[in-house]
């Protein structure tokens, strides 16, 4: 585990899981997890992803939020010049703990997933 994994875990009693590799991943969208007294809110950001590419479990404090970014224009161009954009698929993997599995609640807007999950 890295040095800054653990500083997380210890401050915040969950892992980032950034730094595991896992060559099936294209990219790794930016998440932000905030701790209210009764609850997590994770923050993804996913532009351009569509909902229903976006896959949401939660087991055994695993939180596991992964989907698919379709590129634009793929069939039919004609070279590409620059390419910055990620495409393909993305996943995070992140440990929380002191939460009930069974009350997480989702809401796609704008491009921004928003996760609530109740603690004990």
């Amino acid at each position: 585990m890295s040095k800054e994994n653990s500083v997380v875990r210890l401050l915040f009693g969950f892992s980032s899981g950034y730094n595991v590799i896992r060559p099936h991943v294209h990219w790794v969208p930016p998440v932000d997890i905030y701790e209210y007294t009764d609850k997590f809110l994770v923050i993804v950001e996913l532009p351009g992803v569509n909902k229903e590419d976006i896959d949401i479990t939660l087991k055994d404090n695993i939180l596991k939020i992964s989907g698919y970014k379709k590129e634009f224009g793929a069939n039919d161009r004609l070279r590409i010049h620059q390419m910055e954009i990620s495409y393909g698929y993305f996943e995070r993997i992140i440990q929380v703990f002191n939460v009930d599995e069974s009350k997480i609640k989702a809401e796609f807007k704008d491009g921004i997933l928003f996760i609530t999950i109740l603690k004990y």
